[in-house]
This record gives C-alpha cells, structure tokens and sequence, in this order.
C-alpha cells in the first residue's frame, strides 16, 4: 500500500510540473517539481531522492528555472538527496558530475529582490565542481563557486568560493582543513 501511494505522489508532482524544458531521464525516487521558463537539463544518470533519509514520504525536491535566461545544469553520476531545493532567476548554476547533495540542501543564484531597491536584485552564477559532497541543510548562494573534491559541512552557509580539496563549514563558511 506505502509503495501505490508514493507512486501517486511521484505522478502528481509530475503532473503539477510546469517545466517546458528538462532534458536528461533522472531516476526519480521522490516527487520532484520541475518550474520555470527556462532550462534544466541532468546529465546522464541523476538520482532525485533516497527511501532511506528523512522527509521521504513527506516532502519533496523542487527544480525552477524561473527566467528564459535561467539554466540548471546537473552532471551525470549526481546523487541529490530528499527536500533538496534550486532555484535560478539569473546566470544559471551549474553541479558538476559525481556530486552527493544532502537532504534540505537550497542553492540559489539570486537574491530574488534587493535590499533598497526590490526590484533590481543581485544576480551571479553558481558553480560547483566534480565529486563535490555537501551536507545535510547547507545553502549555497549567488555567485559561489565550489572547487572539486571538495565537502560542505552540513548546515553550512556557503557565501564565498569555496577552493578545491577542502573541508568548509559554517555561518558563513570557511576552510576547516585541506584534503589530502
């Protein structure tokens, strides 16, 4: 019966999805929505969800491209975990390949508005590397780029680049040590 009804779920956020370009066939394993005016695309073989992780039967992964202009771009091998949210209005964010992305993770390439005047918001693209692990509630906002091979610790605030082969974590983020 668990099993007919998480099939419903995944069809209706199917059904709700008003996203008129996606290309690439991810494994869906938790409802996912698909926004936006402008493109996604998942590379390869894209897991969406884990059955073994909280927020399984009670949430869901949310995709928007909300911009003609806006791009998500996912890399082959990516492993996106339950409740994971993205949202481009700007440059685009780009995950490279062989990524694992916690549960309740958010990236953003935008502020949405700006501070004194609310409609010109701030706008930078989002880039991270291949084979990059980030924790559990971590956010990564505009204009970040993550170095390869690196991890964010979770809960982590991720302002500021990230390098290669490092450990970051915090509020705001910061190096804690270099992978060897």
């Amino acid at each position: 019966m668990k099993s007919i009804i998480h099939s419903f779920r995944k069809y209706r956020y199917r059904l709700l999805s008003d996203m008129k370009i996606v290309s690439g066939s991810p494994i869906i394993s938790q409802p996912a929505l698909f926004c936006g005016k402008g493109s996604i695309t998942l590379n390869g073989t894209v897991n969406i969800g884990y059955s073994r992780s909280p927020f399984f039967l009670s949430g869901y992964s949310y995709f928007e491209a909300r911009t003609p202009e806006s791009t998500i771009v996912i890399g082959n091998g990516t492993y996106i975990n339950n409740n994971f949210s993205i949202i481009s209005e700007g440059p685009g964010i780009k995950i490279g390949e062989r990524c694992l992305i916690g549960p309740g993770v958010t990236i953003f390439d935008s502020d949405f508005h700006g501070l004194v005047d609310r409609s010109s918001p701030q706008k930078s693209p989002v880039l991270i590397g291949e084979n990059v692990f980030i924790g559990a509630n971590s956010i990564i906002l505009k204009g970040v780029t993550i170095g390869s091979n690196s991890t964010i610790a979770a809960g982590a605030v991720v302002t500021k680049d990230v390098a290669a082969n490092v450990i970051s974590g915090g509020n705001p983020a910061r190096v804690i040590t270099e992978l060897k």
